[in-house]
């Protein structure tokens, strides 16, 4: 009986072993071997990161600080000093474990024009954007902060933005792998020789055409006229650039006197006796009329003039509010300091910032101090002056005109003071 069994038994045991061979492999199986394969393949090194900033015009926009932190922890970054150029510049290059990350970035601009009538003078625009991103062994992600000027705000508190974007770069490298050789191409047959075409009869080389001869350039007309009370006065006015001429102008002559020079870039001083003397810087293209007119003003009996050390004391000194680099419309008038310059065309000015002690810490002082100097030479260039003959320079409350401890010597303090520099 036993004996009649065991060939049953064997054929059973054959019969499963047939079955479980044919059953298709898992989709766990499946991955598993083509992983296997590909990493006999593939070198895949770990994943890695950079980070890079585009920041703003260094003309318009300061950059003051810069933070990042990758997965709560700070990264290392160069000084700002190094990075305050638009870029791009790479900060941070570092590997990863593999799965996802948290990035927060953080830069602080601060507005560097000190342009008067700009709705961003003195701003500080503190920016942060967060970004999560998944990193992957075998590739390189690069991520770069950004940060844009928007024009379409309306509110000058969101001018500037901080945005991330995201970049993906396989970095894992295929080994040496012998790939079979492909059969050399079959030889193409030789073609007969086909015959040359006779040559053509060369055509004579023209004689090249005499140069035609340059037209003269165009003068520029310029076409001047000085008022005074809606009259014109009698006055000199004295045009520096391309050429240098003076023009004087007649009292009671109602057309303007116009004026040819050669095209270029000028700066015109006009003169008048008993009224103020006024700068302006024009461009004259060729063959174009350009209107030039100034409305003077009358010279006050007291003329501004410049003490045995050079100091310059303004009748009316000029305001500022608190902590605020621009100065009060009310007390921007520099005429008087114009006037000086014009008749004294060898002068350079040199305009020097001041605070007092509560405008905020020692750095924001001195920048502060720096600003409002800044700001009255932008006012003087405003009226004509070349910006070669101005300077400036920041004190902060290193140099206090009254005592700190009332808000009237406070308000003394936060000045400028203008001292005259002889070439």
């Amino acid at each position: 009986m036993d004996s009649l069994l065991k060939p049953a038994v064997v054929a059973l045991v054959l019969s499963v072993g047939v079955v479980h061979a044919a059953e298709p492999p898992s989709v766990d199986q499946v991955r598993a071997e083509l992983d296997r394969q590909l990493s006999e393949m593939v070198n895949t090194p770990p994943a890695e990161m950079r980070l890079l900033f585009v920041g703003l015009d260094p003309a318009q926009y300061r950059l003051d600080e810069v933070h990042f932190t990758l997965d709560g922890e700070p990264l290392p970054t160069p000084p700002v000093e190094r990075i305050g150029s638009p870029g791009p510049h790479v900060l941070v290059a570092r590997q990863l474990a593999d799965g996802p990350h948290t990035l927060v970035s953080n830069v602080v601009y601060m507005d560097a024009s000190w342009n008067m009538f700009s709705q961003t003078s003195g701003l500080l625009w503190n920016l942060t954007s967060t970004l999560n991103f998944q990193t992957q062994n075998g590739l390189r992600v690069d991520v770069t902060a950004t940060a844009a000027v928007v024009p379409e705000a309306k509110d000058p508190r969101r001018k500037v933005k901080l945005a991330h974007g995201v970049n993906m770069e396989m970095i894992a490298k295929l080994e040496d792998v012998a790939l079979p050789e492909m059969p050399p191409p079959p030889a193409k047959k030789a073609e007969a020789p086909r015959p040359e075409p006779p040559k053509a009869a060369r055509d004579p080389v023209p004689t090249p055409a005499a140069p035609a001869p340059t037209a003269p350039q165009q003068k520029a007309k310029l076409l001047v006229r000085v008022l005074s009370s809606l009259k014109p006065v009698a006055a000199t006015v004295s045009l520096r650039g391309a050429t240098t001429q003076q023009v004087s102008l007649k009292k009671g002559a109602q057309a303007p006197v116009q004026v040819e020079v050669a095209p270029g870039d000028y700066v015109a001083d006009v003169l008048a006796p008993g009224l103020l003397a006024q700068t302006r810087r024009v461009r004259l293209e060729g063959g174009a009329a350009q209107p030039l007119d100034f409305a003077l003003v009358r010279a006050p009996k007291k003329a501004l003039k410049k003490d045995e050390n050079g100091r310059v004391e303004l009748p009316k000194p000029l305001r500022f509010p608190e902590g605020k680099p621009v100065p009060l419309p009310d007390s921007a008038s520099l005429s008087q300091l114009v006037d000086l310059l014009v008749r004294n065309p060898t002068w350079k000015l040199r305009i020097e910032g001041h605070t007092h002690n509560q405008e905020g810490d020692e750095g924001a002082r001195e920048q502060l101090s720096e600003a409002r100097a800044r700001a009255v030479m932008e006012l003087l260039v405003n009226a004509g002056l070349e910006p070669s003959r101005l300077e400036t320079e920041g004190f902060a409350d290193s140099r206090p005109k009254a005592p700190n401890f009332t808000a009237r010597g406070r308000g003394l303090n936060q000045r400028v003071e203008l001292l005259v520099l002889e070439r």
